[in-house]
């Protein structure tokens, strides 16, 4: 009898995520959380559905953090392929900072808008002669979000009107 044994293999995949971040000290009470973010070509395994390179993106918070002299800070980040799952994971993480109503943390609570933190993307140096995977049915989603994202900002834009843009009137006679 032969056996034929067929082994999966997780290959890389290169696809847009949603991404944010939060980091906290064990000397502080003070937790900042990023806003949440779309990376354009993050590499994520196929198989466990994990990010690539995980350690490297919450380096770039410590990183920050450590310019601003803020040492010994955990940084973590949290990431989804859609919306709904990030904004489910965001608002829990929140929760658990802010507390609600009935409960109040006692942690100073600060979000970090993309202007003052914004993740680069990772590519890993090698994928031991393994096959990738450019999703481009996810990049299609991914472009398709980012506009999205786009109108929303004008629209909180053009919102708050500021007075230089609309003229005075003229003196009635």
């Amino acid at each position: 009898m032969l056996v034929c044994i067929a082994t999966a293999s997780a290959k890389p995949r290169c696809q847009p995520i949603y991404i944010f971040g939060v980091s906290a000290s064990f000397n502080d009470s003070i937790v900042y959380i990023t806003d949440i973010q779309l990376l354009d070509s993050a590499w994520v395994d196929d198989k466990t559905g994990f990010l690539l390179m995980r350690n490297e993106y919450s380096s770039q918070m410590r990183s920050h953090f450590t310019g601003k002299g803020q040492l010994n800070r955990t940084c973590i980040v949290c990431f989804a392929d859609n919306e709904k799952d990030i904004l489910k994971k965001y608002e829990k993480m929140k929760k658990r900072y802010m507390g609600d109503k009935k409960k109040r943390r006692n942690f100073d609570y600060r979000e970090l808008d993309e202007e003052e933190f914004k993740f680069e993307c990772v590519t890993p140096t090698t994928f031991n002669d393994e096959a990738v995977v450019m999703d481009k049915k996810a990049q299609k989603k991914a472009d398709k979000a980012r506009k999205k994202m786009e109108k929303s900002k004008l629209k909180s834009d053009k919102s708050t009107p500021s007075e230089a843009a609309t003229p005075p009137l003229p003196p009635r006679r």
